[in-house]
């Protein structure tokens, strides 16, 4: 396998069947950005939808306790023996 510099014009219609072109990002031609302004909602199957709602409520219960813990440590709930 054989690499080619990037600094050549390649037509990489020339380019030989064992050899690759390796193209640096920032070198690269920018490729064309999908426009999701015309997408519309997601279809989501049930079990997305209830691994989601678990999340959410996993992540509200998690919040909860948090908060609970530093209100206990301001000493908001009284002394504690």
């Amino acid at each position: 396998m054989h690499f080619m510099p990037v600094t050549m014009d390649v037509n990489l219609n020339d380019l030989p069947e064992n050899h690759y072109l390796v193209v640096h990002p920032l070198n690269d031609v920018p490729e064309e950005k999908i426009d999701t302004s015309n997408l519309g909602p997601m279809a989501m199957t049930p079990s997305v939808k209830i691994s989601l709602l678990s999340l959410r409520a996993y992540l509200v219960l998690m919040m909860g306790l948090v908060l609970h813990h530093v209100l206990d440590l301001a000493g908001l709930f009284g002394h504690h023996s």
